[in-house]
């Protein structure tokens, strides 16, 4: 089986990261899944972006905690890339790609809230946003992220996020989790073979096209890369 090709950030490597003209370039090119981050603002709205801060990739600055979701939509989330006019979306914003393209996300949460309120909208969004031939993913650094989108339902696969593989396989026996999502340098045939057979699939990133072929003959599941396009074409 070929490894799924995942759009890091979307088509990343030639348009702004985390936007909708990169999410459907992406789309265009044939990628099958894409990877996107998010935060909450200060009025409780569900952005993507990566950063906690919006200064490196938009026109503005200032926490997204700080700011609300009318604030963030003034600025410009191209500039920075050659693109301008291109503004910072929202979670739902982005996955209604899903409804006319059937693309898969990956969506990672950098950190919820205490109070559940952000993991229960985020989840209901991912099962109304559903691609036909199966879920979205949740992934996270923060396992209690992970636990919080747990408690909203139990119909999204969770992902342990990390750089260190090898320590991510406890984390997901110990919590049932579907996927390791590990970054590509500490992952070796051992671990995957390890990880297969405790029926946990792989991911890596963020990997250049150089290095595809590589990592498609160990057998990992999933590749995540800035270069979507290129990596689809060696398929």
């Amino acid at each position: 089986m070929k490894p799924i090709i995942e759009a890091h950030r979307g088509y990343s490597g030639v348009y702004p990261e985390n936007t909708l003209l990169a999410f459907e370039k992406a789309v265009a090119c044939g990628a099958p899944s894409i990877e996107l981050d998010v935060h909450v603002t200060k009025d409780g709205e569900i952005i993507v972006m990566h950063d906690a801060n919006v200064k490196r990739t938009t026109s503005g600055e200032g926490e997204i905690s700080a700011l609300t979701l009318a604030e963030i939509k003034k600025l410009d989330a191209g500039q920075w890339k050659g693109f301008s006019g291109v503004t910072v979306p929202t979670l739902a914003e982005a996955l209604a790609l899903t409804d006319s393209s059937n693309v898969h996300y990956n969506v990672e949460v950098k950190r919820f809230g205490d109070d559940g309120t952000a993991a229960r909208k985020l989840y209901k969004l991912l099962i109304d946003h559903a691609p036909t031939d199966g879920p979205h993913v949740v992934s996270s650094f923060d396992l209690q992220a992970l636990l919080d989108v747990r408690k909203a339902g139990t119909k999204i696969p969770l992902c342990i996020l990390g750089s260190k593989a090898n320590e991510l396989l406890p984390i997901a026996k110990d919590n049932k989790f579907q996927w390791i999502h590990s970054h590509f340098s500490t992952v070796d045939q051992a671990f995957v073979d390890a990880a297969h057979a405790a029926g946990i699939k792989v991911m890596i990133w963020t990997v250049e096209v150089a290095d595809y072929q590589k990592f498609a003959d160990m057998g990992v599941d999933k590749i995540c890369t800035n270069w979507c396009k290129e990596m689809l074409a060696l398929q």
